[in-house]
């Protein structure tokens, strides 16, 4: 959530894709809408990436004419509106605010982890994307709601949902990144296949160098010590727990 609409003109109100005329689709065998649409290059978007998201892929998919999906989506930008909206409106969030901010704040991140999880593109698709579907609309609407009395100006309360959302994008982002990195180039998963391990056997050396040099007394420190494969769900509640904490000395100032 960030930025401003402001008037600076008047248009077709067909140029915006949210206020765009649905039109039946002359074939009545498949109803093509922006949500059918948004089924299908979800579908996509999640088995192969948004690079596989092209107009023919999409109108294969749907078993219609290429031609037939611009009277829905004009561009592959707005196909990327289209799916990160649908798919922001499968986080999870109450009627109403329960009136115990931080709780409310919380679940919110919990929620919103579990779909960008869910959808490996998202958090990427979303960073300073402007969100204004009716899906993001209703999540922001909420949001603010859980902070509106607060005693902060507009401006603050935009800051605290900024500051969670930016939290909860940048650990999924590093989430997804390591998932990645660890899975072989070709797909297998077969035992001794981990690019990780590989990366260890390699690195070893160079590693054990390192920490016999005792130039890095912390980072051998960090070493030994650490939990070697921390546990991510207990990482992810620690960090959230101190981003709560420091948004509620905001409100306690």
């Amino acid at each position: 959530m960030s930025g401003s609409t402001s008037n600076t003109g008047a248009s077709d109100a067909s140029d915006v894709l949210w206020l765009r005329p649905q039109r039946a689709r002359r074939q009545p065998h498949v109803a093509l809408s922006q949500d059918e649409i948004a089924r299908v290059a979800l579908a996509i978007a999640d088995a192969e990436g948004t690079d596989a998201l092209t107009m023919r892929r999409i109108a294969q998919d749907l078993g219609c004419g290429t031609m037939s999906l611009y009277r829905h989506v004009r561009t592959k930008e707005e196909v990327f509106d289209l799916i990160v909206d649908t798919a922001l409106g499968e986080v999870e969030q109450p009627a109403a605010p329960s009136g115990d901010w931080l709780a409310d704040l919380r679940q919110l991140a919990v929620a919103k982890r579990t779909v960008l999880l869910a959808h490996p593109w998202l958090a990427r698709l979303i960073a300073g994307r402007p969100l204004v579907g009716p899906r993001a609309l209703a999540s922001t609407e909420f949001a603010l709601r859980v902070v509106a009395d607060l005693g902060l100006t507009m401006d603050d309360r935009v800051r605290v949902i900024n500051t969670l959302h930016s939290f909860v994008n940048g650990f999924v982002q590093t989430e997804w990144e390591e998932r990645t990195w660890r899975r072989p180039a070709d797909g297998t998963t077969d035992a001794g296949g981990d690019p990780a391990d590989d990366w260890r056997a390699r690195t070893l050396p160079y590693l054990r160098h390192v920490l016999d040099s005792g130039t890095y007394p912390y980072f051998s420190a960090m070493v030994n010590e650490a939990t070697p494969h921390p546990d991510l769900e207990a990482d992810f509640a620690w960090q959230l727990q101190r981003v709560l904490d420091g948004l509620a000395t905001v409100v306690n100032d």
